[in-house]
């Protein structure tokens, strides 16, 4: 009897197994995938972290709140500011004084100005000698109250003694300025007024040398400061 032997035959595509090869691939990974795969959770959990802390932080900051305001502020100077009553006229215009000839005049002082200031000190605003005639020309200078520009009657002193009692040379050379000046009146405020009572007299023991001398553009200077 006749033997008969059979071969089968089989084949396989070969993308099929490539696949398996691929297959068997993905289901291994290596060492290198493992490690980035790990780097990318590393990376995902620290993103997550900080947007947690964001929302914590913008949560922690969020609270009630209020304010009060002083609105309108503002800052104006005020001034100081002296006046008189001679109304623009020359308070001693006198001639022909011979030796013991006496003069008194009044003055009236008002103080205007918006603040409390310090005291007001009258001073020599200069003149002009034509020789030496100042020495011989003696000047009181008193405080008080009553009398005006026009006349001094009704005056009174505020206290015994002169504010100032010399020749009209050591007026001049003495009180220059607000500094070296001499008062006593401090006003406090607007309306308020002092009488300078001013008396020179050409001493009585003036020389014939001093006949036709004069004194001229003399000026008496009261200021305030604040």
């Amino acid at each position: 009897m006749p033997i008969h032997t059979i071969y089968r035959l089989s084949w396989r595509d070969p993308k099929e197994g490539y696949a398996e090869v691929n297959n068997r691939q993905q289901s291994h990974p290596s060492e290198d995938q493992r490690s980035l795969a790990g780097t990318y959770r590393v990376i995902a959990g620290v993103v997550s972290l900080l947007l947690v802390s964001a929302l914590i932080v913008t949560t922690s900051r969020a609270a009630f709140s209020d304010t009060t305001d002083n609105t309108s502020n503002s800052f104006t100077a005020g001034n100081v500011d002296l006046s008189d009553d001679d109304s623009g006229a020359t308070r001693f215009t006198v001639t022909d004084m011979v030796p013991g000839d006496t003069i008194t005049r009044c003055i009236v002082v008002t103080y205007g100005g918006s603040v409390d200031p310090s005291v007001v000190n009258m001073y020599s605003g200069g003149f002009v000698d034509s020789g030496d005639f100042g020495d011989y020309l003696n000047v009181t200078v008193d405080e008080g109250d009553g009398g005006t520009y026009a006349d001094c009657t009704g005056f009174t002193e505020d206290d015994v003694g002169a504010e100032f009692a010399g020749t009209l040379t050591s007026f001049d050379a003495t009180h220059t300025s607000y500094a070296t000046g001499f008062g006593e009146w401090d006003p406090s405020a607007a309306a308020q007024f002092k009488t300078y009572q001013i008396t020179v007299e050409l001493d009585a023991s003036t020389p014939d040398a001093e006949q036709d001398e004069s004194v001229t553009a003399l000026n008496f200077t009261w200021e305030v400061q604040s």
